[in-house]
């Protein structure tokens, strides 16, 4: 178990979480209760072809405003970064530990997660996809639709891409 005090966020615990991971094989889930984890079974069978394989929800059971800034988030990182993925931020992902060894991440927002697969997908890293279902949130406060975490996540959003555009 891996805890921070005080509090780090979203980025922050992706961070300790996939470093602190031990494992060949490491999943990651929300624990708000929006995601069955039976539904790994989906995952294992595509990871012999994949370094890594994320999920995106099904019939995502968020309000309406969620959804749009999610929307709005998944074109910005496209244009950014040129990564177009179903569901860039769901929280169900297997990777395979070499690809978490091989990726150091700069940011610790709500882009963290996104710069993962950012990272990933510039170093050649093979990719699937799998529809998982998404049920309403049955613990936790989401904090993803606060305007200062949006606001942190905007401004990383910039310094990476001039990080990995101009900064060599």
């Amino acid at each position: 178990l891996i805890t921070h005090k005080p509090n780090r966020g979203y980025g922050g615990a992706f961070k300790s979480g996939l470093y602190g991971s031990k494992m060949q094989l490491v999943s990651f889930i929300d624990s708000d209760g929006q995601f069955n984890y039976s539904e790994i079974s989906k995952f294992i069978p595509l990871l012999p072809n994949n370094d890594l394989v994320i999920g995106y929800r099904i019939n995502r059971r968020d309000p309406l405003h969620r959804k749009l800034n999610a929307f709005i988030w998944e074109l910005w990182v496209w244009l950014l970064f040129g990564l177009w993925v179903k569901d860039i931020d769901c929280a169900f992902k297997v990777i395979k530990k070499p690809v978490i060894d091989s990726i150091k991440l700069t940011t610790e927002s709500a882009l963290t997660s996104a710069e993962f697969l950012i990272r990933a997908k510039q170093k050649g890293y093979r990719l699937a996809q799998v529809g998982v279902h998404h049920y309403p949130r049955s613990a936790g406060t989401q904090t993803g639709a606060n305007i200062k975490v949006i606001l942190k996540a905007f401004r990383q959003s910039f310094d990476l891409w001039y990080q990995m555009n101009f900064a060599n």
